[in-house]
């Protein structure tokens, strides 16, 4: 952003060194003009200033956040590596969604709701095709 300000103050100086008469009417737009001109220079330079500055803390919460997640679902997902066995997979008569259901809940619920469609599935059949 510095080349605009520069290029600015180039201009600015141009007008001074060119002896621009201010009390005519082109003196004063022109003089208006490389006013209103550094005014939006110095304003592009504070919004890049503080774009730089969001993108630092952006990228500092993005890695914190990066942490976090990383310890919350290592912890999480490990312990059930080893339950794969208990998990039966049924297909929905309803969507054909395929669902993954516990074997403990087979002896005690009759049905459930299918997380696809949300229709009941029948578990009576469910004990001959797992192998129970």
């Amino acid at each position: 952003m510095n080349s605009i300000i520069s290029k600015v103050s180039y201009l600015s100086g141009l007008v001074d060194g060119l002896g621009i008469d201010k009390d005519t009417k082109e003196g004063k737009v022109l003089i208006e003009v490389v006013n209103v001109l550094k005014d939006m220079a110095q304003e592009i330079s504070h919004i890049s200033d503080s774009q730089k500055d969001m993108e630092e803390y952006i990228d500092a919460i993005d890695e914190d956040l990066s942490e976090l997640q990383g310890g919350i679902y290592e912890d999480e997902y490990e312990p059930y590596e080893d339950e794969g066995d208990n998990f039966i997979q049924l297909k929905c008569p309803n969507c054909s969604d395929e669902v993954y259901v516990d074997k403990d809940l087979l002896g005690q619920r009759d049905e459930i709701t299918c997380p696809n469609c949300h229709n009941k599935m029948p578990l009576e059949n469910c004990r001959c095709e797992c192998g129970d």
